[in-house]
């Protein structure tokens, strides 16, 4: 096929159709920003709704959170004292483990006459006052209470023989007691 338009109505042509696909994509670029600003549109509508719902329960929380405020106080209060019992209760000896442990130390032919348990007495030189049968009994005391992990510095005070009872020795021992003798 021979093309016999003149030059001049082939450029119109061709003019013609780069007109034509320049308007169709002058449409659709109008189109699409007319889709991003509804999408716009719509996302910050979203938005501000999310946004006024978030706010509404804040405030709706913080009236929620006054009426707390006394539970809140009395939490504290008792937080307060759970601390103070807890301080008391920490400092608190147990004087009955280290009396038993004691009680088992004593060989047969012996008893306590004097026992006195204080705070003060863990850690320092304390005396006993016991009571034997005979010197052999006194002998296994002082050797029982030495061979304790509970005491430290077991000596004789004195030792002596009243022989009116049934038991005539008086033995008085000084010990000292660890401190961690009640854990």
């Amino acid at each position: 096929m021979i093309n016999l338009l003149p030059p001049e109505d082939k450029r119109q042509l061709q003019a013609a159709r780069s007109n034509t696909l320049l308007l169709r994509y002058n449409f659709l670029l109008v189109g699409a920003v007319i889709f991003l600003l509804s999408a716009t549109g719509v996302v910050y509508f979203y938005l501000n709704t999310t946004k006024a719902s978030a706010e509404q329960t804040i405030k709706d929380n913080d009236a929620k959170v006054s009426d707390y405020a006394s539970v809140e106080t009395q939490a504290n209060s008792f937080r307060s004292s759970l601390s103070t019992a807890k301080q008391i209760l920490d400092q608190d000896v147990a004087y009955t483990k280290v009396i038993l442990e004691i009680s088992q130390l004593l060989p047969p032919g012996v008893v306590m006459d004097t026992l006195s348990l204080d705070a003060k007495t863990f850690g320092t030189p304390t005396t006993f006052a016991a009571k034997a049968k005979n010197y052999d009994a006194a002998l296994k005391l002082k050797d029982s209470l030495q061979s304790s992990s509970l005491f430290s510095n077991v000596y004789f005070a004195s030792i002596s023989g009243d022989g009116d009872s049934s038991y005539p020795i008086n033995v008085s021992l000084n010990v000292t007691i660890r401190k961690d003798a009640t854990k």
